[in-house]
């Protein structure tokens, strides 16, 4: 065995042969001892498996379900267990897309994304203004934009409604898309009013020091970097507004309907087409669904707060 000496006349580490030891007779030398294998890291990611596919199944379960039933004849609804592996009906599917709801579909994408570029735009300025503003009256704003959210829609569809009618905005894209963003504007202001507090200020000083104007600051500098959190807040705004039923089915009839208020009508005072039903509803949660796999890199990190980089 080799180990490190000094030599003196020159100061340099020397590494010299170490004398042998002998082994008494009668002893065996020590066995080295064997490497330990991660056993609790092992068990530890099985269980972490175990539990997301707990999770994912829980999550997945009802949409499964109701793709299966959609896909079922209806003289087989009632059958329990679902045959899973059973031949595709086909027919609900064909009824429900030759009928208006591809209309309905087409209308729910038009108004979520008007509104969700509106609200993030709106949403932006102020939050970015909230921000970087010193006052001591601040706090009271914010308290007073988000109790905007804190009554039930049910309070304020009465003179929603009321007004609507005497401006003649009732079953328009204009008055349904202005009640979605007095629903969702407070909701984008508190986000992305965090996301701004996040950005350091002297950036956007030296952008002023540069010669940029605040609006140039706000839009070269600070929007790209809260970009996770523009998109985090832009998806969440879709999906509540893609989803929202209540405000559509008291102000919309034919012309602004909406898919969510569509789904009703499959409900009868005898029957229930379950085929139909599930088969709207399934071609209702596939363009949320593929907005958000596209955007799910941005969208984690925004909602992590990981938004300055």
């Amino acid at each position: 065995m080799k180990r490190p000496e000094i030599d003196r006349s020159t100061g340099r580490s020397v590494v010299t042969e170490a004398p042998h030891r002998e082994v008494p007779a009668g002893r065996r030398a020590p066995a080295e001892a064997p490497p330990r294998r991660p056993v609790r890291r092992g068990r530890g990611r099985i269980l972490l498996w175990l539990v997301g596919l707990a999770v994912l199944f829980v999550t997945l379960f009802p949409v499964l379900f109701m793709l299966r039933i959609a896909l079922t004849a209806p003289a087989n609804y009632q059958e329990m267990p679902v045959n899973w592996l059973g031949a595709p009906y086909l027919e609900s599917m064909r009824t429900v897309l030759s009928g208006g709801f591809p209309r309905y579909l087409l209308n729910s994408f038009a108004i979520a994304l008007l509104t969700t570029v509106l609200v993030v735009l709106s949403g932006a300025l102020a939050g970015h203004a909230l921000a970087r503003v010193r006052s001591q009256r601040k706090d009271h704003f914010l308290f007073f934009v988000l109790s905007t959210r804190m009554g039930p829609a049910v309070v304020y569809a009465l003179p929603i409604f009321l007004m609507a009618t005497q401006l003649r905005l009732v079953d328009t894209y204009f008055g349904i898309v202005v009640v979605y963003i007095f629903y969702s504007l407070a909701f984008a202001i508190w986000m992305l009013y965090g996301f701004f507090l996040d950005i350091p200020k002297e950036i956007e000083e030296a952008g002023l020091v540069e010669g940029l104007t605040e609006f140039g600051v706000f839009r070269r500098l600070s929007m790209p970097m809260i970009l996770p959190g523009l998109i985090a807040t832009a998806t969440l705004v879709f999906i509540f507004t893609w989803n929202e039923f209540f405000y559509a089915f008291v102000l919309t009839r034919e012309v602004a309907k909406t898919y969510p208020t569509d789904i009703p009508s499959y409900f009868g005072a005898f029957r229930v087409e379950w085929g139909q039903m599930f088969s709207a509803s399934v071609l209702g949660v596939l363009p949320p669904v593929i907005f958000g796999i596209l955007v799910r890199k941005w969208l984690a990190r925004g909602l992590s707060g990981g938004t300055v980089g």
